[in-house]
């Protein structure tokens, strides 16, 4: 079988690419200089704080009753009588209705122990006969006496007293009472004592509006920020450039009560210290950092 002469050519010059294809790649990735690698960024980073305080406007408390009866509906029933007599007693020194809710009502059955009833009380013991002498000896043996009846035992004094319930039923119900006139605290809180309230806790104080005092503790870290920037730059001996990255660390916190010493005049009612409402805030700054300038020639 003869090939023709131009399928002769071509298979000729189909494998003569295949030959130095290879060859040609490996010269062009000798001649294609490398990229230089990209300089690591110069950065510092910081951790401002701030910090403002301020005299607070509001206080909260929790105000509640818990009763203790036999039955589900004698607990009910005396909650809800103790608890209207408080909320009346609220809304009389001054209370919206708005600042007036209801954080807690729970009903638990509650097991009594077991009081064992009283043991008996034993008779005192008769008093033993002498022994008498032995016979032929001595004077002559008196005729033994009857031995005095023993004295009665005292009645008990305290009446006798009905066994307790073996389980009982507790009802709780709070409410939240946020109070806008600091100086009226003491007198509240002992108001609805007075109605009824045996369960007092939680009094707390604090701002309405925390929007001011959170953006000034802000622009504190930021100022604080950029001093701290600034010192470890002077240190190295570099200038500080142009802010990267900004974030602020939020752990969760809130506005953090200082007592004060001073109190409201017992006169008020109750003696309470408002302190101060102080809140911080905690920024992460990241700085660009300029070069450092040349050590001059000797």
């Amino acid at each position: 079988m003869t090939i023709p002469t131009s399928l002769w050519r071509r298979l000729t010059l189909a494998g003569l690419l295949l030959t130095t294809a290879p060859l040609l790649a490996a010269c062009a990735a000798q001649a294609t200089p490398p990229q230089a690698a990209a300089p690591e960024a110069r950065t510092i980073t910081v951790v401002g704080q701030g910090e403002v305080s301020a005299k607070p406007d509001i206080a909260r408390a929790q105000l509640g009753i818990e009763v203790l009866a036999p039955t589900v509906a004698e607990a009910t029933q005396t909650a809800a009588a103790r608890m209207t007599e408080i909320l009346g007693a609220l809304r009389k020194a001054g209370l919206a209705d708005k600042d007036i809710q209801t954080s807690n009502y729970s009903i638990q059955l509650e097991r009594q122990p077991d009081v064992p009833p009283p043991m008996p009380r034993a008779a005192p013991a008769a008093p033993a006969a002498p022994a008498a002498p032995p016979a032929g000896r001595g004077p002559k043996a008196a005729p033994a006496q009857k031995p005095a009846a023993p004295p009665p035992a005292p009645p008990d004094l305290a009446p006798a007293q009905p066994a307790p319930p073996r389980y009982v039923y507790r009802v709780s119900n709070t409410v939240t009472a946020t109070l806008r006139n600091l100086a009226q605290v003491g007198a509240v809180l002992d108001a609805a004592v007075a109605a009824g309230a045996n369960n007092v806790w939680g009094v707390s104080f604090g701002l309405d509006d925390t929007d001011p005092l959170e953006a000034q503790a802000r622009e504190k870290a930021i100022a604080d920020a950029r001093a701290r920037a600034e010192a470890l730059a002077r240190l190295q001996g570099v200038p500080l450039g142009p802010v990267v990255a900004i974030s602020e660390i939020i752990d969760g916190g809130g506005p953090v009560f200082a007592a004060k010493a001073a109190m409201y005049d017992r006169g008020a009612g109750t003696p309470l210290a408002p302190g101060e409402v102080s809140f911080s805030t905690q920024v992460k700054v990241v700085y660009a950092l300029g070069s450092a300038p040349a050590a001059p020639g000797r």
